[in-house]
Formats: C-alpha cells, structure tokens, sequence
C-alpha cells in the first residue's frame, strides 16, 4: 500500500507538470509501477510521449529480441528501450562516438556520462563506440527494431540505413528521430524505407514503420 501511495502522489506531481492525458496512459502508469520512472531524469531531445513510444515498441517484440540505437547521447532514449529489454530478456546496442559531433553544444566526449545514465540498466544495454557505418561491418546479429537518430544529414542517413537496414528482420521495427524537420531523415524515408514499409506511424517527431525484409 506504502508503494502505491508514492506512485499516487508522485503521478499527481507529474499530471501537474505534464498534463493528465498522457500521464495516466496505460503505458505511463505500467513504466512507473515497473519501476522505471527514474528514466525520465536522463536529458534526451525526445518528447514525453517518444520515449513512451520506444518503451512500447520494444515491449511489444518477441522475448529475446535485438535492439539497435544509433546515436545515444547521454543513454536517456537507450534507457526506455532497455527498460522494456529488462522486461522481456532483450538486448539494446547502442552506436555511438559518443564524441557530441554535430550536437548543438558542441563536441565533447560524453561516453562516462552515458555509462553512469545506464548503470541501473547495464546489463541489458551493450555500447558499441565507433561510427555507425564501421561498427555495422562486424555486427553479425538479425535486429528486431533499430532507432536511427545519429547524424540527420542525407549522406549520414542513407549511410546508416544501407549499412544496417538490410540486417533487419522481416516485419521488424524501424524508427526515426526529427522526421518532422530534418531534410535528410525525410528524404531517405521518403527513398529507402516507403517501398518496403508495412505499415507507418508518426508520432510528434518520430517516425517509425514495419518493414519488409530488404533486399539489395
């Protein structure tokens, strides 16, 4: 009763701040009595309901299943995929520099500030330092879902989904960060992913899709 006591005051809290729509959402309130919430502390660009969004997806695979980042920042997207990983025996390979190329803020190495980020979750997350394209290479494993939110330029994008798109399975996951306003995320999209989608979404700025096996 004491448990459930503090996750009433703490969603009165969050319904404050946040609104009650999303708040008292099935997948909000099963994150929290979980007991994830401390997930939400990590800075990510993702709104409230695109990390939600992660989290469902990655609930939904088969147990066992794959899951690949690209770009990981400070690891707080990488923790809502891993937090459904913990859930269901999955695996989230994280791609990343980790050296802030292209951020806003400009470059810095944030690699040990990701591993303290996911240190509640570490035995579900697997970081793999290195450019995408140079990592892909030795990647070996069929992948259930990929999150590609890495360099948003056409050359970085394209790059990313030719060099992993085709390890993904038959009818998996692919998702997309900053559809809404990144030219090169629209354009690969709208080229590679389209033909061979089974069913697309947007939610916010994220795009993701079911796809069909591909095929070079």
């Amino acid at each position: 009763m004491r448990k459930l006591s503090k996750i009433a005051k703490l969603l009165y809290r969050k319904t404050r701040q946040y609104g009650s729509l999303l708040i008292w959402s099935p997948v909000y309130l099963k994150f929290y009595i979980k007991g994830h919430g401390k997930c939400f502390n990590i800075f990510t660009h993702l709104t409230i309901k695109e990390r939600l969004l992660l989290y469902k997806l990655a609930l939904s695979l088969p147990k066992n299943s794959i899951c690949v980042e690209i770009g990981s920042y400070l690891g707080g997207s990488a923790c809502f995929l891993a937090s459904a990983a913990k859930e269901k025996g999955h695996k989230v390979y994280c791609v990343d520099t980790w050296k802030n190329e292209g951020m806003s803020e400009g470059e810095r190495d944030t690699f040990d500030e990701f591993l303290r980020n996911i240190e509640p979750l570490k035995g579900f997350i697997v970081p793999l330092r290195g450019y995408s394209v140079d990592v892909a290479k030795s990647f070996d494993k069929e992948i259930d879902l990929i999150f590609i939110d890495g360099d948003h330029s056409y050359h970085a994008v394209k790059a990313d989904v030719e060099s992993w798109i085709p390890k993904v399975k038959n009818g998996g996951i692919v998702v997309f960060h900053d559809i809404g306003w990144a030219e090169g995320v629209q354009k690969v999209v709208e080229e590679y992913i389209k033909p061979i989608q089974l069913e697309e979404h947007i939610l916010d700025n994220t795009y993701w899709a079911r796809i069909k096996k591909w095929k070079n």
